[in-house]
């Protein structure tokens, strides 16, 4: 039976669909596999499509001795199909650096609910990260439950570890507030002009990494005062070996920002001795990625950096953009400008720039003081 829309108990529409599998070895009776929870009619099919094709090539024998090692190599192979790189090299390193040392042996049919929750609570104790590698290896369990070779998915039946390790929790991101920023740029106007170029670039238009380092010149209109976003640098370091590579951003990612005067003019003094088309070159075409990341630990370790400054990475200055127009605005006394900013950033969502906005600096904190000092009208 191809895939039919059904309503669950929350009112939801789903997906489902039940295939004809072969027939008991002993009884002689129809094994009949049905699948249901699809969010959508394309995701009923890729798995009709891949119980059907196990069915005629039996890909697993003995389903009974499957092991997770086994499991993934062949769930590996249809994950991959369409990704990118980066995204195949962050989900293989989860999987061979955390998830299948621990797993790996272990029989796909012998993993039970409470196996499985000591697995995760593990991880989790290990690392806030552990949560991640839930996530991935509940993607891999539920490619075998859809495959038949188990007959009960077990994250079924286990919950999110409450107890997190948070001793290696990645720090949160320091934002600059406009004054901050001011000291910050003022000590690289001093450096070499590719890198002052560079982070007054980032902080004046909140650029990713990867973004900022596929630029060439063509992609600044001096006229129009723009920047063109229509490519990023993406890294690809599977199986060992690192590369840089070029790739198509997402639709919300593909923008054209304008640029004040001072940056522009900052931008056409670096142009007049750059060599290639690139904004920053490296020795593979493109700088690497770990150059900016130098740059700042070289500021950071400077003896006469305000100690308030070096906090700050390449993220926070991404995010820093948002806080200032945030600072700004309000010190105006205009409306935080969301979606111009959500556009800014090449933000998916309203969602991720409301993020940003929940961090007040102190600035706009100093305000809301004000008005209470002043009453409320």
């Amino acid at each position: 039976m191809k895939p039919s829309k059904y309503t669950n108990a929350k009112g939801e529409t789903k997906w489902q669909f039940q295939i004809f599998m072969g027939r008991d070895s002993i009884t002689g009776k129809q094994i009949n596999r049905k699948r249901k929870g699809f969010n959508t009619k394309q995701e009923a099919l890729i798995a009709y499509a891949q119980l059907l094709e196990q069915r005629e090539n039996d890909t697993f024998s003995d389903k009974s001795k499957v092991t997770v090692q086994e499991l993934y190599n062949s769930w590996w192979k249809e994950y991959e199909k369409g990704l990118e790189p980066s995204t195949l090299s962050k989900t293989q390193s989860y999987f061979k650096l955390h998830i299948l040392p621990v797993t790996k042996d272990i029989k796909v049919a012998d993993i039970k609910p409470h196996i499985l929750q000591q697995i995760l609570n593990n991880w989790a104790l290990e690392a806030k990260s552990g949560l991640v590698w839930g996530r991935y290896f509940k993607r891999l369990i539920t490619y075998a439950y859809f495959n038949n070779i188990i007959i009960s998915n077990p994250f079924d039946k286990v919950s999110t570890p409450k107890v997190i390790n948070k001793t290696k929790e990645r720090k949160h991101e320091v934002f600059l507030n406009s004054e901050q920023l001011g000291r910050f740029l003022n000590y690289w106007q001093d450096k070499q002009l590719n890198q002052y170029a560079y982070f007054r670039l980032m902080a004046y238009t909140g650029m990713r990494r990867g973004e900022i380092l596929a630029l060439e010149w063509l992609d600044i209109n001096f006229n129009k005062k723009t920047v063109s976003i229509t490519k990023s640098v993406g890294l690809d370091y599977r199986n060992g070996k690192t590369s840089m590579y070029v790739k198509e951003p997402k639709a919300s990612s593909r923008r054209t920002l304008s640029l004040d005067s001072f940056t522009l003019s900052i931008l056409k003094k670096y142009q007049e001795s750059a060599t290639t088309k690139v904004i920053w070159p490296g020795t593979h075409v493109y700088m690497d990625f770990n150059v900016p990341e130098r740059w700042l630990q070289t500021f950071r370790n400077n003896k006469n950096v305000d100690p308030d400054l070096k906090l700050v990475t390449l993220h926070g200055l991404r995010h820093t953009h948002a806080t200032v127009l945030f600072e700004q605005a309000a010190l105006n006394g205009k409306a935080a400008p969301l979606k111009a900013v959500q556009k800014r950033l090449g933000h998916a969502n309203i969602e991720m720039t409301l993020n940003i906005y929940t961090h007040v600096t102190e600035k706009e904190d100093n305000l809301i003081n004000d008005v209470l000092e002043n009453g409320l009208t």
